[in-house]
């Protein structure tokens, strides 16, 4: 009996131990502590049975808790949003009984924030930008997700409704959906894009003609170096920009007209323009032949030349006949003819000239009056009696000659060979 006795004493006095020990790890773990950095007591005492009695039990009175300053403005309850973890607390003097789990740490000192020069110029100029908010009308069934739904839009009529996008060159912000954000071509580097395609330098830096943000004296020269006094010393082939002078540009020499100088002598030219050979930009014209090029696409013809159908196209006081005019007054006769200085004109051309005929065109001969073609030979032009020449042979249009042992007969124009 003293045996069991015993083991029934040793099994109570462990479960005492054991929920002394769990009530106190419980309580170390829901312990926060409000914003003003001091342990809260008043909302945990009553869950853990943290009553007046026990408090005076551990000589927690009143004048104790005003020792390690624990006065009622610093008592939040439970349910207080303003937690922060308890380990950033650290008051005057330690509690006896949470001591020993409660790191103290010193708070992070709150000191003023000062912006910079870049900082508040940011902050203006943001403050004074537009929105980029725009309204537009829509169909107010396109917003709806139940086509059945009845509902009356806030536009101009029952059937529309008002609805607010990006103004034409602003873009929505990917985090901030709400807000419209204006678009720069460039991305606006060391600058704030202000409106579309609209770039506004930071401090420290200055607008190129190109109209990019470079960096300036004393952060930098670009194309340079800064001088003891925040000057820009340029490098050989460049020169200070004339109106800021606080960067450095490439020189071009003679200059770079209709262009801009991208590097020292190197001209990049602008649209409408090419590069010469002797480095200047040039205007490009479609078809310029016979003229010269003024501007991009518009060409002034040379003397004697007239624009014909956006060409330049001579001009010949005579006309080419059977030719055409290749230059101011210049005839190019055409194939199967030639040029005859005599008559300022061009005529046809025939290899073999053409016996009683005339060249009408390349080995073309056309026969005169009273004379036909030849079967055989396409150059000749035999004569012709109609008639025939019976006992001779025609010598001549309607003109016959008798072979030996005839002679004519009969009158003129009817005279026939008769034998002897």
């Amino acid at each position: 009996m003293s045996s069991s006795h015993q083991l029934v004493t040793l099994g109570v006095l462990l479960a005492i131990c054991s929920l002394g020990q769990g009530q106190f790890k419980t309580s170390g773990i829901k312990t926060r502590q409000p914003p003003s950095g001091n342990l809260q007591l008043s909302g945990n005492s009553s869950e853990f049975g943290w009553s007046s009695y026990n408090q005076s039990s551990y000589g927690w009175r009143s004048q104790n808790q005003s020792n390690y300053a624990w006065t009622q403005q610093n008592h939040v309850g439970q349910g207080s949003a303003g937690f922060v973890p308890a380990e950033t607390y650290q008051p005057v003097t330690l509690p006896p009984l949470y001591g020993h789990y409660v790191q103290p740490v010193t708070p992070p000192a709150h000191r003023v924030q000062v912006l910079d020069e870049t900082a508040l110029f940011i902050n203006k100029t943001r403050s004074g930008m537009a929105s980029g908010v725009c309204f537009k009308e829509v169909p107010t069934a396109s917003l709806l997700r139940n086509s059945r739904d009845q509902f009356i839009g806030n536009g101009t009529t029952p059937d529309m409704s008002r609805i607010q996008v990006c103004c034409d060159g602003y873009e929505r912000n990917p985090h901030i959906y709400r807000r419209c954000e204006p678009i720069c071509a460039d991305d606006c580097r060391n600058g704030i894009c202000t409106a579309p395609n609209t770039c506004v330098c930071i401090p420290g830096h200055v607008r190129t003609s190109e109209g990019k943000c470079i960096s300036t004296c004393p952060l930098g020269c670009g194309n340079g170096v800064c001088d003891e006094q925040n000057e820009c010393k340029c490098r050989e082939g460049y020169s200070l920009e004339p109106e800021t002078r606080k960067y450095c540009q490439p020189e071009c020499k003679p200059g770079c007209s209709f262009g801009r100088c991208v590097a020292p002598n190197k001209c990049a030219c602008l649209e409408g323009y090419r590069l010469a050979a002797d480095g200047s930009c040039e205007p490009v014209c479609d078809s310029c032949e016979n003229g010269k090029c003024t501007a991009p696409g518009h060409c002034n013809c040379n003397g004697g030349y007239l624009k014909l159908q956006g060409r330049c196209e001579p001009i010949c006081s005579i006309p080419c006949k059977n030719g055409r005019c290749i230059g101011p007054d210049i005839c190019e006769c055409a194939s199967g003819f030639e040029w005859d200085r005599k008559s300022a004109e061009c005529l046809p051309k025939c290899d073999i000239p053409c016996l009683n005929g005339v060249c009408v065109g390349n080995n073309q001969c056309e026969c005169k009056s009273g004379f036909v073609r030849d079967e055989h030979q396409r150059n000749i032009c035999q004569p012709h009696c109609p008639n025939g020449c019976q006992n001779g042979f025609c010598s001549a249009p309607n003109f016959c000659i008798c072979r030996p042992g005839f002679i004519k007969s009969g009158i003129k124009g009817r005279q026939t060979c008769q034998a002897v």
